[in-house]
């Protein structure tokens, strides 16, 4: 008896794990799939380049910049616990980035805060607005020391999606 417990609150652990929407489903549900692939601008001679890569289709997102004098990279999936999209990675400056995407208005927005090798905190928030297949709007926020991020853009600027 104590094992055909066991096993049906085994299959039904299973069946709640599975019943979670995969980050890709989550896109698409949320209408922001369109984020995906290579973004990059050039302003005042200095290029910035974004992309957002599947490194584990439909469940693992795996995000690199590279701007004048840092190059960073990450990985975004959804918490299991909590069901929030995450952020964490890394930068050439030493840095340790980590954040939650949400939506702010109908753009998706991640708020992140890096912390350096001398204990350095900062936190800041950027949101993506879609112009059209090939531009995005970029929307770059600062926010307060509890996190809190201000009511408009410090700047925006658009980029263009990158043949692949």
């Amino acid at each position: 008896m104590k094992k055909i417990i066991t096993l049906i609150i085994f299959a039904s652990s299973l069946l709640v794990f599975d019943s979670q929407a995969s980050l890709g489903e989550k896109m698409n549900e949320d209408g922001i799939s369109w984020i995906m692939g290579s973004w990059s601008v050039e302003r005042d001679g200095n290029k910035l380049e974004i992309s957002y890569t599947w490194a584990v289709k439909d469940h693992i997102i795996a995000s690199h910049l590279k701007m004048p004098g840092v190059e960073g990279f990450s990985v975004i999936g959804i918490n299991p616990k909590t069901g929030d999209v995450e952020q964490s990675g890394f930068n050439s400056r030493g840095s340790k980035i980590s954040g939650k995407w949400g939506p702010r208005g109908d753009m998706p927005m991640l708020k992140y805060t890096s912390i350096n090798d001398t204990d350095e905190t900062k936190t800041a928030a950027v949101a993506f607005r879609k112009v059209d297949e090939k531009t995005i709007e970029v929307h770059i926020f600062s926010a307060d020391d509890s996190g809190n991020v201000g009511d408009s853009a410090d700047y925006t600027f658009q980029m263009t999606r990158v043949k692949e």
